[in-house]
């Protein structure tokens, strides 16, 4: 994952949007010291409070990364999009929508690994998240995990079941749950 870090800060360093390059330099800065804030923080941080509470960083700074980091994605630019993501995933952890977008982003650059450990803590903040549940499937699949993906996608059709804006959403689990049966898994 440091190699995507690595090419979304060269791709950040010339990029023409001045927002871009400044607020993706400082998520950057900010993931490098995750490791010392962990360890100077570690008390705090096992009585939930978040990185956001403990360095008090302005909630409207967090706002501003992960907006930039949808419209990013929106676009397709994965690769900007997902240190900005991380950034807010990581200090402000107890929003399931960051980890959600930090998945997608991980995901989308073809890190299915990486981008199941961000669903899995999307689903733990909000277990009655059906797209969190469905790509968490996708990557388990991805990886050959492919039991526990099944029991993925027959929780994202739970979840789904009975609404109908996740009608899409529990129609794709089927598939992918009906292709696992046929190909022989559990």
């Amino acid at each position: 994952m440091n190699s995507l870090l690595t090419d979304a800060a060269a791709a950040a360093l010339h990029h023409i949007d001045t927002e871009i390059r400044d607020l993706v330099a400082l998520a950057l800065q900010a993931l490098e010291q995750l490791p010392a804030h962990l360890e100077t923080y570690r008390v705090a941080l096992a009585e939930d409070q978040t990185l956001v509470e403990c360095l008090q960083i302005d909630l409207a700074l967090i706002a501003s990364c992960r907006n930039l980091a949808q419209g990013l994605c929106e676009r397709g630019d994965f690769l900007l999009a997902l240190p900005l993501a991380m950034y807010c995933a990581s200090f402000a952890s107890d929003d399931p929508d960051h980890s959600f977008l930090a998945g997608a982003c991980l995901q989308r650059l073809g890190q299915p690994a990486s981008a199941a450990h961000f669903y899995r803590v999307a689903l733990q903040l909000d277990e009655s998240d059906a797209a969190s549940a469905y790509r968490l499937g996708e990557c388990l699949e991805a990886t050959g995990q492919r039991e526990d993906a099944s029991h993925l996608y027959q929780w994202a059709i739970e979840l789904a079941r009975g609404n109908f804006a996740l009608r899409k959403l529990q129609d794709m689990a089927s598939r992918r749950l009906a292709q696992l049966d046929a190909a022989g898994s559990p």
